[in-house]
């Protein structure tokens, strides 16, 4: 039920409209599919989907896949059918499948029965998967192949653009630490979005409505040309 906050569509839309000075891109763990449909945004900006398996970008309808993650799809079944058999029904759990990684979301769920389940799908995921690992984000858990993470987005993006573009990557979440961590070695910047943590990212706003605001001023300077 994540919606983007008021804003940032408009923003993200205006920025977009300066193609040779702003290359936009959402990176995500959901599917591309599923962002464009729930931005609204269409091809006017790149995607990540799926912690960078999936690369699309501006004005391209093509998805692609990076790396070997369609050779990983037979361990994706076993995760799969495992889930089916070992996550209680009407227990507060949801399964959310997006072909190249399968999530299991526990928002909903007992707390105490849920730190057990994820335990048991981690030590399933090691044992019978081994070309998958677990990501651990707010409330979820979700197995996927070993290679995918936001640092390898941002990588694809940062080539498809060219170095006339210095990234600057906003993000919330603890897969979020890997693209902060492609970021130390002084070309770009890292921004933390939510309360202080330990973190890599090299600035920190308060929300996502702090983004937004930022990228609305980022707008109208390049309106201004």
């Amino acid at each position: 039920m994540a919606v983007p906050v008021a804003g940032a569509i408009e923003a993200v839309r205006a920025i977009a409209a300066h193609p040779t000075r702003a290359a936009v891109a959402i990176v995500s763990g959901r599917p591309v599919a599923q962002l464009r449909e729930m931005t609204g945004l269409g091809r006017e900006v790149m995607y990540a989907g799926v912690h960078g398996l999936e690369i699309a970008l501006r004005d391209d309808a093509e998805v692609r896949t990076l790396g070997d993650a369609a050779h990983h799809l037979p361990e994706l079944e076993r995760v799969r059918a495992w889930l089916a058999d070992n996550v209680p029904r009407d227990g507060g759990f949801e399964i959310e499948d997006k072909h190249l990684s399968v999530a299991l979301h526990y928002r909903n769920a007992d707390r105490t029965t849920a730190i057990a389940l994820c335990r048991r799908f981690e030590e399933f995921v090691a044992a019978h998967a081994p070309h998958l690992h677990v990501a651990h984000n707010k409330l979820v858990v979700e197995a996927i192949p070993a290679a995918a993470s936001k640092a390898t987005a941002l990588r694809a993006l940062s080539d498809a653009v060219g170095k006339a573009f210095e990234p600057v990557y906003f993000g919330d979440d603890r897969t979020d630490e890997d693209a902060f961590a492609a970021l130390e070695d002084g070309r770009g910047l890292g921004v933390l979005v939510g309360e202080a943590r330990p973190s890599r990212a090299h600035f920190r706003v308060a929300d996502p409505a702090a983004v937004a605001l930022l990228l609305e001023r980022l707008a109208r300077a390049l309106e201004a040309g």
